[in-house]
């Protein structure tokens, strides 16, 4: 009778080193990215960033592909600003400009980059086995721009099979190269150590494309998602907001930016609602397990410390740092309601200690 060893691990230990060297944890939860000035990443499934994505769509009753394209179109032509020279020789300069990309766009899940044709003035160009084709269509666009050394303006059409064709015509406008993302809070720095991350497990599957136990990977960074906020923002009517909202975002002054990050935190909830994950918590210090398993693993933060605040499951949360505040509120606000078993609520302010989270019960509980 044959046996069956269950512990067989599939993944692949050249991609993983690669990996591993490019990307650096650090002792307070972050991903950074060493390619792109140490900036903060979060490594996620690609079906969760596209359900998380439809959510805030929903929860906003907007379509924001077009301002993700932009979003992301920005922040690839930001982070090629930091990278080295393309090569220059005139015999084959396109081609081996784009083998530079498909390079770096491996190791970060985001498909290959091929060009159909091209006229100069125009031009055709996909990218295959893309992982949301709206980002798809904003870092491919950007990149060739890199590429040919002048503007373009695009649109994409989606072939739904993992592949976008991005038409790019060129764009005589002086257009100003993108400035760095202002963020409304500040993190307390931490130190690069080797901690465990989600990528330690990654599996080749094809260019472009790895996986972890079967799902999908991509790496976002939160510079991309700054972007894709402020681009957002200024659409959202003021007077929108929920009167019963889940968190109070203590310092975000603006009204639309406050509406924005209800949905961020509730799309994340609902997310983490879905996915059926168990979490028990006995005591506040179970908090920092829950942590290190739901936002350390993916770069999104670290739990620092945890403190009882009622009798009824409340508690205050202290963050060191964080990849963004909406989303890490929404899945431990998830967390709180999984373990509790009713409706929660949050508020998030900042401090010298880093981020501090009181999550407690949506209503009141009579005595």
């Amino acid at each position: 009778m044959p046996l069956v060893d269950d512990s067989v691990d599939e993944s692949t230990p050249w991609l993983i080193s690669e990996l591993q060297n490019r990307y650096v944890t650090t002792d307070h939860g972050f991903v950074l990215d060493n390619a792109f000035s140490n900036s903060p990443v979060w490594c996620l499934t690609c079906p969760g960033f596209e359900r998380w994505f439809s959510e805030i769509e929903a929860i906003m009753n907007q379509t924001l592909g077009r301002r993700l394209a932009h979003a992301s179109a920005e922040s690839e032509e930001w982070r090629w600003s930091f990278a080295p020279p393309l090569p220059s020789k005139w015999i084959g300069q396109q081609k081996k400009r784009i083998k530079i990309v498909n390079e770096d766009w491996a190791l970060r899940g985001l498909g290959q980059l091929t060009m159909l044709e091209s006229t100069g003035s125009t031009a055709t160009i996909m990218v295959a086995n893309r992982n949301h084709t709206a980002l798809a269509a904003g870092m491919a666009n950007a990149t060739w721009e890199c590429i040919e050394e002048q503007r373009f303006r695009f649109q994409w059409s989606d072939r739904g099979v993992g592949e976008t064709v991005v038409e790019v015509t060129s764009d005589p406008r002086t257009i100003p190269v993108p400035k760095a993302p202002i963020f409304p809070w500040e993190d307390v720095a931490g130190n690069v150590v080797k901690e465990q991350a989600v990528f330690d497990r990654a599996r080749h599957e094809a260019d472009g494309f790895w996986t972890v136990e079967g799902n999908r990977m991509m790496f976002l960074s939160r510079d991309l998602l700054m972007r894709f906020e402020s681009l957002a923002t200024p659409y959202i009517e003021a007077d929108s907001r929920s009167t019963d909202s889940r968190t109070k975002w203590s310092g975000i002054v603006d009204s639309e930016q406050n509406i924005f990050w209800d949905a961020m935190a509730e799309a994340s909830r609902r997310q983490f609602m879905a996915s059926g994950e168990l979490v028990l918590i006995a005591s506040p210090e179970h908090w920092i397990d829950v942590g290190r398993r739901h936002l350390s693993l993916l770069g999104l933060g670290k739990v620092g410390s945890a403190i009882q605040t009622d009798d009824y499951g409340g508690v205050e949360i202290v963050a060191p740092a964080l990849f963004h505040p909406a989303i890490a509120v929404g899945i431990l606000l998830g967390c709180w309601e999984r373990a509790e078993g009713r409706a929660a609520k949050a508020t998030w302010s900042v401090d010298e200690l880093g981020h501090r989270i009181k999550i407690e019960s949506r209503r009141e509980i009579a005595d």
